[in-house]
């Protein structure tokens, strides 16, 4: 078939930026119980959603019109009701002069390869689009890829980066590159020795405005990106190029990389990352947590730390290298390290935390421990140990010990739970259901 793509020529004199459409489908099983009762984008990482944390450094770099292609009712409308017209999430960020947010009309995609292009027709983007996954945090030099895309005339260039030999790799679509940047071949997730190099997709994808073309062309094969869309484009003679990632990146979608790059964003890992209330070198605490507590009297801040408004925190109180959301109570005695604790938790007295994830509105009562360093007898993979307390209104009683690769949810959620085939129940309480992840 002849190849009807005619690269564009422009002569750039001021960077032209691009539409982001941010795909932000899915359940968010693998993040369970954080996700049971809350959008997966929508999830807090160090105090804001995480779709805001990847939103925000491209908006700063000059993106100013942003899509949602948003899929089912649950996730459009609490995305909707979260970001609303986008004015207070432009405001935070200093921006006057950001466009409003548009979502995804009432239409059941195919994938997400079908939700961009659904968007696209419906809002007439013009211009090239930045198609982003809302699972995903990353540094990015923005006008570097526009760059590169721009100057060799691409259709598509995907956003690759390079994982170690001993990263697991098959859970991607990995590429192959010729000399010139050019995608050669394209397999999504490859058995383990069939993987034609170590450049997984990132889901960071720059389109120019002809993939509207394309995609009627390709007609109901519009389905999945990495599947479907990226394998057309290549068989049929398309120019779509890679672009290295050198910086940052993350798929927050499993509790042991949200842990990880929750960390990470406090030890200020990630680039345009906007963080407020400086208390002290490395310390964010909102001033109205300072004078609740009689400016932290009797209050051990170690390390770095990120705190949210209106919390009450008790005196002999330890907090190091960790976020607390906004709105919580921490008892006398309580020691919380590499943790990361959402809104509205209530911690009981004499309490440990470490290196553990509390969801919003949980519940620890006094002299429990919740703690990824337990050694256990039954096997947990390293990248799993993170224990995750949530889902909606969980309670701790005293005296309880979570350790690692436990999660906990309220009892009347276990059958969605463990219907998805992905755990395995590790028992019952009048309130709980403890689960892990399959091994």
């Amino acid at each position: 078939m002849e190849n009807l793509f005619i690269p564009r020529v422009r002569i750039f004199y001021q960077m032209e930026y691009p539409t982001i459409i941010a795909t932000v489908g899915g359940e968010g099983t693998r993040l369970f119980p954080l996700t049971l009762n809350i959008s997966k984008p929508l999830v807090d990482i160090c105090n804001q959603a995480v779709l805001t944390r990847m939103l925000e450094p491209l908006v700063l770099q000059g993106c100013r019109r942003i899509v949602m292609a948003s899929k089912g009712y649950e996730n459009t409308v609490q995305l909707n009701k979260y970001f609303k017209s986008g004015a207070g999430f432009f405001k935070r960020l200093g921006v006057e002069d950001g466009q409003e947010f548009e979502y995804q009309p009432n239409y059941e995609d195919k994938g997400s390869g079908d939700a961009v292009r659904c968007c696209m027709e419906y809002y007439g983007v013009k211009g090239d689009a930045l198609v982003v996954s809302g699972d995903n945090l990353f540094d990015i030099e923005l006008d570097a890829i526009l760059r590169q895309h721009r100057e060799k005339g691409a259709l598509l260039t995907i956003g690759l980066k390079e994982l170690g030999p001993q990263e697991d790799i098959s859970q991607f679509g990995v590429a192959k590159l010729d000399k010139d940047m050019r995608v050669s071949a394209f397999v999504e997730k490859p058995k383990p020795g069939t993987e034609p190099s170590r450049l997984i997709n990132t889901s960071i994808y720059v389109f120019s405005q002809e993939i509207r073309r394309v995609f009627r062309e390709m007609g109901d094969r519009v389905k999945d990106m990495g599947r479907d869309v990226i394998p057309y484009l290549t068989e049929k003679g398309y120019p779509v190029y890679g672009y290295i990632l050198r910086g940052y990146w993350a798929d927050v979608g499993t509790p042991g990389w949200f842990w990880k790059t929750s960390m990470d964003i406090l030890h200020g890992e990630l680039k345009n990352i906007k963080r407020e209330h400086e208390y002290k070198p490395g310390q964010w605490i909102h001033p109205d947590t300072v004078c609740r507590t009689n400016g932290l009297d009797g209050v051990r801040i170690k390390g770095t730390a990120l705190i949210g408004r209106a919390c009450q925190i008790g005196r002999n109180v330890t907090i190091e290298d960790s976020t607390i959301g906004h709105t919580c109570i921490i008892a006398e005695g309580t020691t919380i390290r590499e943790s990361v604790v959402n809104s509205f938790a209530n911690i009981g007295k004499n309490t440990i935390l470490n290196r553990c994830i509390l969801g919003r509105y949980t519940t620890v009562e006094e002299n429990s421990r919740i703690d990824a360093g337990i050694e256990v007898e039954f096997p947990v993979a390293s990248q799993d140990r993170i224990p995750v307390v949530g889902g909606g209104g969980v309670t701790i009683v005293r005296n309880s010990v979570i350790g690692p690769g436990k999660r906990v949810a309220p009892i009347h959620q276990s059958h969605r739970i463990l219907s998805t085939g992905r755990f395995i129940e590790l028992g019952y309480d009048k309130e709980n259901v403890y689960f892990r992840e399959r091994v």
